[in-house]
């Protein structure tokens, strides 16, 4: 195995990290006197972290990084995930959020527009993206993950009751106003001698929208 380069300026570095949070790969490899190459090993042994923005130009440490509980550190606009990649950093948010997450959503979290770090065309690994009205959503590819994730996200609507149609509602009224003690059942049957055919739970649903009381029927 080749031997380890060594730098006596690497406390140095180590010290500048500290400071200034963060450093180039140029200044990196000035401090430490080495080519790009040695400095890559030197940033993978420190575990080190480089920016999701700035085309990664940005290394930092992860004792200096103070990563937020999504795993997101923004420092002078230099944009840092503990997960590394946008990609990666996309499939886990998706992934622990409740109801998945649009790609605006995603904009606003990472800083930056997702959609231009991810490959066109194909879904990440992990997650699945649907098209919404206009808004793509990314959920976990995970089935009962994404079917909560969706259920959250798109709440099922509840059904509105049915009712009459105007002219018929107002033959109702017209017959409660005639018999004002008359119960939904018997107004249907009134109306239906008359040769209009309205349910009593329609007529029920129309007093309950406009706020009607209605005398119970006691042989329904």
């Amino acid at each position: 195995m080749r031997p380890r380069e060594t730098t006596e300026h690497e406390p140095g570095v180590l010290d500048a990290f500290r400071r200034r949070k963060m450093l180039t790969l140029g200044e990196l490899s000035q401090m430490l006197g080495c080519s790009s190459g040695t400095v890559r090993r030197r940033l993978k042994e420190w575990r080190a972290v480089s920016s999701y923005n700035m085309n990664g130009r940005y290394y930092t440490l992860p004792s200096i990084a103070q990563f937020d509980r999504k795993g997101l550190w923004k420092n002078e606009g230099v944009f840092f995930s503990k997960h590394g990649t946008v990609k990666n950093t996309v499939i886990h948010l998706v992934r622990i959020s409740a109801a998945g997450l649009s790609n605006a959503e995603l904009k606003q979290m990472l800083g930056t527009d997702p959609t231009s770090y991810l490959a066109q065309r194909k879904q990440p690994a992990g997650v699945k993206t649907e098209k919404h009205k206009r808004e793509v959503v990314y959920f976990s590819s995970e089935q009962q993950v994404y079917q909560r994730q969706k259920q959250l996200r798109f709440p099922p609507q509840p059904t509105a009751p049915s009712l009459p149609p105007d002219a018929v509602a107002i033959l109702v009224l017209v017959q409660l106003i005639k018999h004002p003690d008359s119960s939904p059942s018997e107004l249907s049957q009134m109306l239906g001698r008359e040769g209009y055919q309205v349910g009593s739970q329609m007529i029920e649903n129309l007093f309950e929208h406009h706020g009607l009381k209605k005398k119970p029927n006691i042989s329904e």
